[in-house]
């Protein structure tokens, strides 16, 4: 999560009305470095798995490095009045190093000048998502969580569709993530949405003509 900090906007006369936010208002990001992850990081924990490996009746010892991470849920959200998709616009520290070392022909991270690398290249769009980090709470009512405070818009719960399950990061992590389908109106959205303020989190519409 980026250390960052954006002041929540306000909504003041019509919150059902796009906010183009510019490249500039998501990159206001200064000092950018890379360090050793701790071992108390609370959303990644790197571990070792050990195992014999018998195909073909010779058994060979392996390791494999992989990540224990969060379950998720995304979510695709179909705006009716605007007939648009409404995605989530962010800039991701990740992206940004990995962007930033193939730019550079870098063989580490430990190689990289982050002062070369513009952050606006890092910027992302995506479907509505988050973690599943509150044992109390079902995957559908993380998703509802998400779309009030990602984008904005107040939805009743039973109108949420799950759609499939699946594994994602299957070489490093393998968490579960859950689709799921809902349809709003201009009429639901009850504030400018943009998530936690410390992740930088904004929103975007983009029409999908049928």
């Amino acid at each position: 999560m980026s250390s960052n900090t954006n002041e929540k906007q306000n909504v003041t006369k019509n919150p059902s009305e796009n906010n183009h936010f510019t490249e500039e208002d998501l990159c206001r990001i200064k000092e950018f470095h890379v360090g050793d992850l701790p071992k108390n990081s609370g959303f990644v924990r790197p571990f070792r798995a050990a195992f014999t490996d018998e195909r073909n009746n010779n058994p060979v010892k392996r390791l494999w490095d992989a990540i224990d991470a969060h379950n998720s849920v995304v979510i695709i959200i179909y705006n009716r009045s605007t007939d648009s998709l409404v995605f989530v616009r962010q800039f991701r520290p990740a992206v940004y190093v990995m962007i930033s070392k193939e730019t550079q022909n870098a063989s580490s991270i430990d190689e990289i000048d982050f002062t070369k690398q513009d952050p606006k290249s890092a910027v992302t769009y995506e479907f509505c998502a988050g973690i599943v980090d509150k044992k109390h709470l079902s995957n559908k009512e993380h998703a509802h969580a998400e779309i009030l405070e990602e984008c904005g818009y107040s939805v009743d719960i039973n109108s949420i569709e799950s759609v499939t399950k699946y594994r994602t990061g299957v070489g490093t992590a393998g968490p579960a993530q859950e689709l799921f389908y809902v349809e709003v109106t201009n009429e639901m959205k009850v504030n400018m949405g943009g998530g936690n303020s410390s992740e930088q989190e904004r929103k975007i519409k983009t029409a999908k003509k049928k």
